[in-house]
């Protein structure tokens, strides 16, 4: 039963191994991660993304370590509105404390790197003057001295150096042209560097509890945090980050083994999601939504790919679509009909426009049917296509035979259209 589940992992995580390579991943953990007993675990799991070839910018904190220091050295550590003051004597343990952590992450990577299952001699660990910043200056009658913000990444440099298979560390650590120190806070960094990099993913590795399995849309955060206080800190910087142009977001935990390969490689993932498309949601459909679903399905109907709908009967059914809509256009839709006096449901209707497919968003949509489905207790999900068979099976659905449909389906089965039928198990969590 072990093997089997290694193998079916396997086979789920297969079309995500070759959607993410190539892709830019800027992955950013606190100091308390470091400390975590899973972090030399986090650190092999990198290298394997690495050797699948994913091109990865590391971003660590040290903040709990360099609070460390201090105590130890009897300095009294000021931190106002959330920014610590850095003078003269907190810059050289930051430095000292930052340089050792620097170097103590590049040789577990580079041992990671060289050990089985990765060894392979291209891949590599480099860091460097890469951040350019500038000083926080006085706020509120405040002189925060040392302390820094970004002000410039050496984008181009980073991206050759990720391109060719290395991976790159960066610290919260950033010089100014005249070389001076400034220490910063590594979220800002991480969320600079994404945007400059223009990255697939931001990926923050936190150490307290996890939050939820979910995917949260831009205008929804501000109720996340709220209901999150434990993670509001991270959180906040998340929405700073969104705001600044990062499209994605994931949050997973350290208590959440094998985080970083569930979430970036199955289906349903295991940390929280933040999309930052600002024109772009997901949502129920309405009745002012038909005709844009209409101007999306009706190529598809044409070509046969889809059975015809008329307007009355998508007035009649709309509220059982959802829809992705970017700056007032349908762009995707899809449908779930609850089957009567059955635990399965149908996905139908499952349609994105041409211009916006490659962006996961007909995966979005199948995720959001399937929870749909689950909210209503159902065990299985059905499909009826002629055309994504493949794409289908990849994201867990079966091949049926026409005795699996139920009798008011299995009467109303078009031979001629002679569509595959898939099914899908449904995990109810209780």
């Amino acid at each position: 039963m072990k093997h089997n589940n290694r193998i079916d992992f396997f086979r789920e995580a297969a079309p995500y191994i070759h959607l993410h390579r190539g892709k830019t991943f800027v992955i950013a953990f606190a100091g308390e991660v470091i400390e975590d007993d899973a972090f030399q675990q986090i650190v092999q799991d990198i290298a394997i993304l690495s050797a699948l070839g994913v091109q990865i910018v590391l971003v660590h904190g040290a903040r709990p370590q360099v609070d460390s220091h201090l105590k130890a050295i009897q300095h009294q550590v000021q931190v106002i509105d959330d920014m610590r003051v850095t003078d003269d004597i907190t810059l050289q343990t930051a430095k000292e404390t930052i340089g050792a952590l620097r170097v103590e992450i590049e040789n577990q990577l580079s041992h990671a790197l060289s050990t089985p299952p990765v060894v392979n001699d291209t891949l590599g660990v480099l860091s460097g003057n890469f951040i350019t910043a500038q000083p926080l200056g006085i706020h509120n009658g405040v002189d925060f001295q040392h302390t820094g913000t970004v002000r410039k990444t050496n984008a181009r440099l980073i991206k050759q150096l990720i391109e060719a298979g290395n991976i790159v560390l960066l610290s919260s650590l950033g010089f100014s042209p005249s070389g001076e120190a400034f220490n910063l806070r590594y979220e800002d960094v991480a969320s600079f560097v994404a945007k400059s990099l223009k990255a697939d993913k931001l990926i923050f590795i936190h150490a307290d509890a996890a939050t939820p399995t979910a995917d949260i849309e831009f205008q929804n955060i501000d109720e996340f945090i709220e209901t999150h206080p434990k993670q509001k800190r991270l959180l906040k910087h998340i929405k700073n980050a969104m705001q600044k142009g990062v499209q994605r977001v994931h949050l997973i935990s350290t208590e959440t083994k094998d985080g970083l390969f569930l979430e970036l490689y199955t289906r349903d993932g295991i940390g929280t999601m933040f999309n930052a498309s600002l024109y772009e949601t997901i949502r129920q459909a309405s009745i002012d939504d038909v005709s844009g679903i209409i101007e999306l399905i009706e190529p598809l109907e044409d070509q046969g790919v889809l059975i015809k709908r008329s307007r009355e009967q998508l007035e009649l059914e709309v509220e059982q679509f959802s829809v992705i809509e970017r700056d007032g256009k349908i762009i995707g839709c899809a449908a779930l009909y609850i089957i009567p006096d059955t635990s399965m449901g149908e996905l139908a209707c499952l349609a994105v426009h041409p211009d916006y497919k490659g962006g996961e968003r007909g995966d979005r949509l199948l995720k959001r049917i399937t929870q749909q489905a689950m909210d209503n207790h159902l065990s299985r999900l059905l499909v009826l296509t002629t055309k994504s068979i493949d794409w289908f099976k990849e994201r867990g659905f079966k091949p049926g035979v026409l005795d699996d449909l139920p009798a008011q389906k299995k009467a109303l089965y078009n031979f001629q259209r002679n569509s595959k039928i898939l099914l899908k198990r449904l995990v109810l969590k209780t």
